[in-house]
């Protein structure tokens, strides 16, 4: 068994321990001590990471109350000299008390359960099995679970039976067996965990609800805490203030300035839209003035593909083949009405590697891309030839 001294005080990062055992596995040593600083994997927490003796910790287990230090390298002599990575715990403290606090919010405001805690390297999670959570419901909880880190109440860590465990106001059910490890945040929650916490509710700083997301008949909610949550709004003030300047408007003004000028934007695009239309029809008419066969074959150098598609569009319902082709992007359409001697498709798929394209289609329509224009030309007389 060994010994926890992060249970003693959940701030400690440095300590020495007695090595017990090292066992080689899978090219790593796994390294067991009398007594540990360092916090294993569990509950939802990542595990700490640091040095022992100055070497690399890369991962900490726990199995059977006895904890592995996971070391690339092995270590020398009988004692561990530890040191834990103390900004990495500190946040581990602060998002998993934040937890707590968040879910006892939700419990308290809407009977809602905590179901499921997921601790990740940019955000928290928790599945909260409510169906429905809009945003004012956020908002309340928000207040609420902020509330509780303003009123920093002291926390509170002791073990008991499962028995005695009942008898407390949990908000969640005990699964586990044997001795239970409570975690008690003055009287505003009463959890089962083996998670590192704060010493005081104030030391999380803040909590920010990111957004929320249906889940399994449940809502996924993200959020942050302390210097996590800090970073985000920091970053999103940031944002907010460079915004204000381009808009040259008050923050509270923004999302009106905004949707003022995107609906300025789609009318233009509407415009910019009827205007290529007209472009495209009318450079269709030339092109069937111009030909005098079958055969309807142009190339626009500086236009792109959604031009050249735009005329084929006017051109689709004429008894012909079309070749058009972008020199902007270097694209072909290769379509043809009822010619049914040209297969499309079939021609493209048998030919196109030969000129390193790439594309397809049916029978009736194809449509490619090519690296440069000197295969895109090859390609175009190759048509040529095979539509006469």
């Amino acid at each position: 068994m060994t010994e926890k001294m992060f249970y003693d005080d959940p701030y400690v990062c440095e300590g020495e321990g007695r090595i017990l055992d090292i066992i080689e596995k899978n090219n790593k040593y796994e390294v067991v001590l009398d007594k540990t600083p360092f916090y294993p994997e569990g509950g939802g927490q990542p595990c700490d990471l640091g040095t022992i003796n100055g070497m690399p910790v890369e991962y900490v287990r726990e199995k059977d109350d006895v904890i592995y230090h996971v070391m690339n390298t092995k270590p020398d002599g009988e004692i561990a000299k530890c040191k834990v990575d103390f900004l990495r715990r500190r946040d581990n403290i602060q998002q998993h008390t934040g937890e707590h606090l968040l879910s006892a919010a939700f419990f308290k405001l809407y009977k809602g359960v905590n179901c499921g805690f997921h601790m990740g390297e940019d955000y928290i999670t928790i599945d909260i099995d409510m169906e429905e959570v809009n945003e004012s419901m956020v908002q309340k909880v928000e207040e609420e679970v902020n509330n509780y880190i303003y009123m920093n109440v002291p926390t509170k860590t002791y073990f008991m039976s499962k028995d005695e465990a009942k008898k407390l106001p949990l908000r969640k059910a005990i699964k586990a067996e044997g001795r239970i490890r409570i975690v008690q945040l003055g009287d505003v929650d009463y959890s089962a965990c083996c998670g590192t916490h704060v010493v005081r509710t104030g030391e999380v700083g803040i909590v920010k609800v990111l957004k929320t997301e249906k889940y399994k008949g449940m809502t996924r909610v993200y959020f942050k805490c302390g210097e996590r949550a800090l970073k985000h709004v920091m970053k999103e003030h940031d944002i907010i203030s460079k915004l204000q300047k381009l808009f040259s408007t008050e923050e509270d003004k923004l999302v009106d300035r905004v949707n003022s000028q995107n609906e300025e934007i789609m009318n233009l695009r509407k415009e910019v839209s009827e205007y290529k239309k007209n472009e495209a029809k009318i450079e269709s008419e030339k092109l069937l003035k111009s030909s005098h066969s079958k055969l309807i074959s142009a190339h626009y150098e500086d236009r792109d593909f959604d031009f050249i598609e735009s005329i084929y569009d006017c051109l689709k319902d004429e008894e012909a083949v079309v070749i058009l082709t972008s020199g902007k992007d270097n694209r072909i359409i290769f379509a043809q009405n009822a010619i049914d001697s040209v297969q499309c498709g079939k021609i493209f798929k048998e030919n196109i590697k030969g000129f390193n394209g790439r594309g397809g289609g049916s029978p009736k329509r194809a449509q490619a891309a090519f690296s440069n224009k000197e295969d895109l030309s090859r390609f175009v007389e190759f048509l040529k030839e095979k539509a006469i």
